[in-house]
């Protein structure tokens, strides 16, 4: 079946539950060394949020949480999730795109946001990526931090790859097995495209009679991912409104950017001088 995969968040959220303590632990190392904020209580903004599991991690250990989505379907799932923790310790989930997301909250304020596991990449153009870092530069309060994961591309030296992932949850198991196609090209959009692959294969029921003869299913979809080189991004950044501060491995602790490979970058606000011109 030929399907945005993406739009079933149940089995999204299977999938990727299992790496989230891992993954929030390397942006709470980054930033405890990176976010100069004053607030005594965090708060922290993830943008394309999808199920909402990386914030709910962040809620329970006392940190105020905003997310977004652009898909309809990730929103209700994470709002309904959310609401599984007590009153005070809820994420505050709403549906928005990267490129205009503080329109719909003009008085939003963040110390930390985070984008990791190549979401950024989403965005299709150079065009669109400015929008959204101008976007994160007007949410940011000052001694904010944006943390970015990002795999940067080594053109023309990378083979094609496949990754497989799997998660279980109440009778419900998942496989996934992706493949990808790296982009040809530095220059035009179409060589600068990654191609993804995805075929999930879920099985439901509990019991013998489900290991015997389970219910299966089999979930195709495919996109593309806007790909950068160090050069490439780093000359976005410095287009954009943010400085970068750091870098760091995805555990969080300090790396040296090459290509290819997966970093956190570390972005803020430009230091204002001392006299304040």
């Amino acid at each position: 079946m030929l399907t945005d995969f993406y739009s079933i968040p149940d089995l999204y959220d299977i999938l990727h539950t299992p790496g989230t303590a891992s993954e929030a632990r390397g942006i709470a190392r980054v930033a405890r060394r990176f976010c100069r904020s004053a607030a005594a209580t965090p708060t922290y903004l993830e943008p394309a949020c999808g199920s909402g599991r990386l914030l709910r991690h962040f809620a329970r250990r006392g940190c105020r949480t905003v997310g977004f989505d652009i898909e309809p379907a990730m929103v209700a799932y994470a709002k309904a999730r959310a609401r599984e923790l007590p009153a005070g310790q809820r994420p505050t989930i709403f549906e928005a795109g990267m490129e205009d997301f503080d329109a719909a909250r003009p008085r939003l304020r963040v110390d930390v946001a985070f984008n990791i596991i190549n979401t950024i990449r989403h965005l299709p153009t150079d065009a669109a990526l400015q929008r959204h870092l101008g976007a994160i530069a007007r949410v940011l309060k000052p001694g904010g931090i944006y943390i970015v994961g990002i795999g940067l591309a080594a053109y023309g030296l990378e083979p094609p790859t496949e990754d497989i992932w799997t998660g279980a949850r109440q009778g419900i198991r998942v496989t996934q097995v992706v493949q990808y196609e790296p982009a040809t090209g530095p220059k035009g959009n179409a060589a600068r495209a990654e191609r993804v692959v995805s075929h999930l294969t879920v099985r439901r029921g509990r019991g013998r009679a489900a290991k015997e003869q389970p219910k299966e299913e089999h979930i195709d979809s495919a996109y593309s991912l806007r790909s950068y080189n160090l050069a490439q991004w780093r000359e976005a950044i410095a287009a954009s409104p943010l400085v970068e501060l750091g870098t760091a491995a995805g555990t969080g602790e300090p790396a040296t950017p090459a290509e290819p490979g997966y970093y956190l970058f570390v972005l803020g606000l430009p230091s204002k001088p001392a006299n304040g011109r």
